[in-house]
């Protein structure tokens, strides 16, 4: 089953609630994004998780080193997914996983800025994470890379797969029909016009694909 994430890389936890107010009955997992817990700490997490205990809430606390603390922060805040680096140590991203293990969460390893998606990808592939995730970064989306192409280079791996990076309505129906688990949509979500109807189409894209599936 194919799940819709809204990614909330937002500046205040104000934003963040009224943009959820009004679309959050259309996806399956609130990411709390990197900008907004440097903004407001893990209270935004906190916060949403209480709003919202219903959905899956993913704190994008990109972790790079400190595996076995950094994620216990956002564990203990009602997060139940994390986030770690693919260019993280081997050491830190297993450790990232115990800590998430021992909370009963999940782990998704960002393959943002990762060279050799294939090389790496069989790494990650042995380590028994819960999610890989191709990320073309916001940095680079002005370059036109297609996360969906760059999907393809670790479509070997058995590990479950989110795609993010850009993503639209126009390039929404593409991206379900890849091999991606997780469909994540943040600014091509909340900063159209027209963002209910956006997100209700966004659901009925994926309940269609996963109807036809089932």
């Amino acid at each position: 089953m194919k799940k819709l994430q809204i990614a909330l890389d937002l500046l205040t936890l104000e934003n963040a609630l009224d943009v959820l107010s009004k679309v959050a009955e259309y996806v399956d997992i609130i990411e709390v994004g990197t900008p907004l817990i440097i903004s407001e700490g893990c209270k935004a997490v906190e916060t949403i998780k209480r709003k919202y205990p219903q959905k899956t809430v993913f704190a994008d606390i990109k972790v790079m080193d400190g595996g076995s603390v950094v994620p216990k922060i956002a564990f203990s805040a009602g997060a139940d997914m994390v986030s770690v680096l693919a260019a993280a140590d081997d050491k830190t991203i297993l450790a990232t996983l115990d800590c998430a293990k021992a909370f009963s969460g999940k782990v998704l390893v960002d393959m943002c800025s990762v060279a050799d998606l294939t090389k790496r990808g069989i790494e990650i592939d042995k380590m028994g994470i819960d999610y890989v995730c191709v990320h073309v970064g916001y940095d680079l989306q002005d370059l036109n890379i297609d996360p969906v192409e760059e999907l393809k280079k670790i479509s070997s791996m058995k590990t479950k797969k989110a795609i993010a990076g850009g993503i639209r309505l126009e390039s929404f129906q593409d991206a379900v029909k890849s091999a991606a688990d997780i469909i994540v949509v943040g600014g091509g979500l909340y900063n159209q016009p027209e963002m209910v109807s956006t997100a209700r189409e966004m659901h009925h894209i994926i309940e269609s694909f996963n109807g036809k599936q089932g």
